[in-house]
């Protein structure tokens, strides 16, 4: 069925354009040197710390000690010098426990060159804790330390100095701030997510739930950190990026931020997770650290150009590979399918073959999937499954996999059941089951990836090996090679369970059903689960084909015919009975049209 030739050749084009695309990898540009040395003063952060600590060891959102805390923060904000007096934000968020009220509480510090034009910066600092977790203070103290240092010397830039609400639901307090002030021009946005806790280093967080991620940021915040001396963990690798595109699952503050189109990024003492156990009050050489490399980022903010908005880009070995580029790179990786199907839409056509009959049957394939997902929605709704927290996955600690979801499984499971029952005979429809089936399948393949890239071209990144070695098995002449094809279309889905694991800080079964859950639930959008979705049932539409040849022992027999035989022709028009798939069925065949097989490949 499918041109190898045509194949090979479509993957050799695409390997050229890929190595002229490297080409054009970038080294980010760099923030200009501060006019000052830093001077933060660490013992003061500390003693900061350890009266927050002190006031309100736990912070959870709608809580006695959140409004103690942002009582606290008003209070210390008061004594920031040349800052303009304390606002309070309240506001209200939807969280998988209900609705909860909080605020933000922050200040401002005007330019201090006269009337500037130029755009502000927000420095802000999560103050809320998860459920039983004690800690964070760290990033509270560095604000305040260096607000009172900025308040003291003169800015190109106005600052805002924030202390968020319900960072723990989806960091609805950095959203709320982010959209209350989109009349004034916002430069960049600087999150301080505990950034001295026990740590090997500082962690420069720059990704969004909405898949963008802001690369020149995080450059200004790691050459930051080289200029101040401090100690700066490694940079995530081309996978971790890719998978975080693909399926966002992030929980500082600066993702609000960047979905607000601001360039953000957040320091942070410990990789992308959120704290889930207790965290020791930070030491003075830790908070050193952290406050220098804040000041000194926010002191060449301060000095530099408007920095390039969040979009989605990967860096490679220190070198970006712009947006724009990534997406054709990863439209060359799909090139040999969509090729693959322009080809066989022509050969089917040619041959006379209506398409509409085998798409169809595709459809009727999906509705399973999309009344699993519709069921596991209302579950959600009637409060059987853990819901949104502010719009956006919640955490890990809020979707429990318990006797509930367990029904809430059993339920959406037998929906699907009942749905393939009710629909099985129209998927499974004889004159679906020719050859020209699978061809059909490749058609569809190629479509569904073309409009994925166009959604979310990462998430197609991630879904482009189950496609391959869907398009590939079809032409297998060995079981052992269906197998091998099936455990390389498995690899990516287990990488990405894998890299979701490290990033809720869980292990990799209950990960898979955490990244299911919020799925159905709606922390994910729609148009991308969607879609892929369309790409599952379509590769496991060609599996079947592929599988049931395997069953019966024609996998040697060669590949599939996309264009039907004479009988398969005949057969369509009414003028002969359908070869049959049974085993039983194909002797009534022989012994009919003295014929093995009754013409099928």
């Amino acid at each position: 069925m499918l041109n190898g030739r045509l194949y090979r050749l479509s993957w050799l084009v695409a390997a050229l354009a890929l190595l002229v695309a490297l080409l054009t990898l970038e080294t980010p540009g760099g923030t200009p040197d501060p006019p000052l040395p830093p001077a933060f003063d660490a013992m003061a952060a500390r003693g900061i710390a350890a009266d927050m600590a002190t006031v309100a060891p736990e912070r959870v959102p709608g809580t006695a000690g959140d409004v103690t805390s942002a009582n606290w923060m008003a209070e210390q904000m008061k004594a920031v010098p040349g800052a303009t007096p304390v606002r309070r934000q309240r506001f209200s968020v939807m969280t998988p426990g209900g609705r909860v009220v909080t605020e933000n509480v922050f200040v401002a510090l005007p330019a201090r060159s006269g009337s500037s034009t130029q755009g502000a910066l927000i420095i802000s600092a999560p103050r809320d804790t998860p459920p039983g977790v004690r800690g964070g203070e760290s990033g509270s103290a560095v604000l305040l330390q260096l607000a009172r240092s900025l308040g003291t010397v003169a800015r190109n830039r106005p600052v805002f100095v924030v202390s968020t609400g319900a960072s723990t639901q989806g960091n609805a307090g950095a959203r709320w701030f982010a959209s209350r002030f989109s009349a004034t021009p916002i430069s960049a946005a600087l999150s301080l997510d505990d950034p001295a806790g026990a740590t090997d280093g500082i962690h420069v967080w720059d990704d969004a739930q909405d898949g963008s991620r802001s690369i020149p940021m995080a450059a200004a915040a790691e050459q930051a950190a080289q200029r101040a001396d401090a100690p700066l963990a490694g940079y995530p690798g081309p996978f971790p990026q890719m998978a975080g595109m693909a399926v966002p699952q992030t929980s500082g503050d600066q993702s609000a931020y960047i979905a607000a189109g601001i360039p953000s990024a957040s320091l942070a003492a410990r990789p992308q997770t959120p704290l889930t156990s207790n965290v020791a009050l930070a030491k003075e050489d830790s908070l050193g650290d952290a406050g220098r490399t804040a000041e000194t980022l926010v002191a060449s903010l301060d000095q530099a150009d408007a920095l390039p908005g969040p979009a989605a880009g990967v860096v490679i070995n220190g070198r970006e590979l712009r947006p724009i580029m990534s997406r054709i790179v990863i439209l060359l990786l799909a090139l040999p399918i969509l090729v693959a199907s322009i080809d066989l839409a022509v050969r089917l056509r040619r041959a006379g073959v209506r398409l509409v009959p085998f798409m169809a049957a595709l459809l009727w394939r999906l509705l399973p999937v999309v009344a699993a997902l519709l069921i596991g929605h209302l579950l959600v709704t009637a409060g059987m499954l853990a819901g949104v927290a502010g719009g956006w996955p919640p955490l890990a600690e809020a979707v429990p996999f318990d006797l509930p979801a367990v029904v809430a499984i059993l339920l959406s499971v037998g929906a699907a059941v009942l749905t393939w029952v009710a629909v099985r005979h129209r998927a499974m429809r004889r004159d679906a089951e020719v050859a020209s089936r699978a061809a059909a399948g490749v058609i569809a393949l190629g479509v569904v990836c073309l409009l994925l890239w166009l959604a979310s071209p990462f998430a197609l990144l991630i879904a482009l090996p189950a496609a391959h070695c869907a398009l590939i098995a079809t032409r297998a002449t060995r079981p052992w090679q269906v197998v091998g094809l099936g455990l390389v279309a498995a690899a990516p889905a287990v990488l990405l369970v894998w890299w979701a694991a490290g990033r809720i800080d869980r292990g990799i079964p209950y990960s898979a059903w955490y990244l299911i859950e919020t799925t159905v639930a709606g922390g994910r959008g729609i148009i991308g689960p969607i879609l892929a979705s369309a790409v599952l049932v379509t590769v496991w539409s060609l599996g079947s084909l592929v599988m049931s040849r395997v069953r019966r022992g024609l996998v040697a027999a060669g590949p599939y015919r996309p264009v039907p035989t004479e009988d398969e022709r005949l057969a369509r028009r009414g003028r002969r009975p359908m070869p049959s798939l049974t085993r039983r069925g194909r002797k009534r065949d022989a012994a009919r049209d003295g014929a093995v097989g009754g013409g099928r490949s």
